[in-house]
């Protein structure tokens, strides 16, 4: 199955939504924030592609890409879409410079959440985040990895190192560093990637941890 990357459009995000609630469907986090049932789900997909449509329209440093099973091009049936990820990636001022903030959710002002979520716990864990990336960061300019999904038949196939790659190559031509977070199984995964860890967060509850890691900025 030969796999290709490419710019995800528009008209794509509602196929990103399908990718995220497939390949979360068992993750801690995403579960107990957003609880799965018949009356949430759609409301969770409905918010979700929303939210993402307006990011992609509206935030300059969101980049969205997909990775593609080519076989079913080839096969002429529609493209499937295997795995995505959001990166923010610092844009340019008029004036060359690199506009700074990493894009993400602001701490200070968090997103209203979709109908059936756990509000207190999603407050308390993406305000966490939100808060830890702005005091470790700055406001200086550096790609974010936000979100990176893959189809749970899809995983060990490629597909996220494709997406990795892709925003650890602008970064290096850009100049800057990178920063996401992580839980312990996709923590040796991006040490393997020139990430480290900067620091962690447990959320208590559900007794998850979460890691902060730096790719640090490469010569050019």
């Amino acid at each position: 199955m030969p796999l290709s990357l490419h710019p995800a459009v528009p008209s794509d995000i509602p196929h990103l939504t399908s990718v995220y609630l497939s390949s979360f469907a068992q993750d801690t986090i995403s579960t107990n924030c957003f609880p799965r049932s018949a009356s949430n789900t759609p409301s969770l997909a409905s918010w979700w592609t929303s939210s993402n449509t307006d990011d992609q329209a509206n935030q300059p440093a969101a980049n969205y890409i997909k990775v593609v099973d080519d076989d079913g091009n080839d096969k002429g049936s529609a493209e499937k879409i295997v795995a995505y990820a959001k990166w923010n990636i610092p844009p340019t001022a008029p004036d060359g410079s690199l506009i700074g903030g990493g894009g993400g959710d602001d701490p200070d002002d968090m997103p209203t959440w979709p109908e059936g979520a756990n509000v207190e716990l999603c407050a308390k864990f993406f305000g966490t985040l939100a808060r830890r990336r702005t005091e470790i960061m700055g406001q200086g300019a550096y790609c974010y990895l936000e979100i990176i999904a893959t189809l749970p038949e899809y995983r060990g196939k490629g597909a996220a190192g494709k997406m990795l790659r892709c925003g650890i190559e602008r970064a290096d031509e850009l100049g800057v560093s990178c920063y996401l977070e992580a839980n312990p199984l996709g923590r040796p995964i991006y040490e393997k990637f020139g990430f480290r860890v900067v620091g962690e967060f447990t959320l208590e509850e559900l007794g998850h941890v979460e890691y902060f890691m730096v790719r640090d900025v490469k010569a050019r």
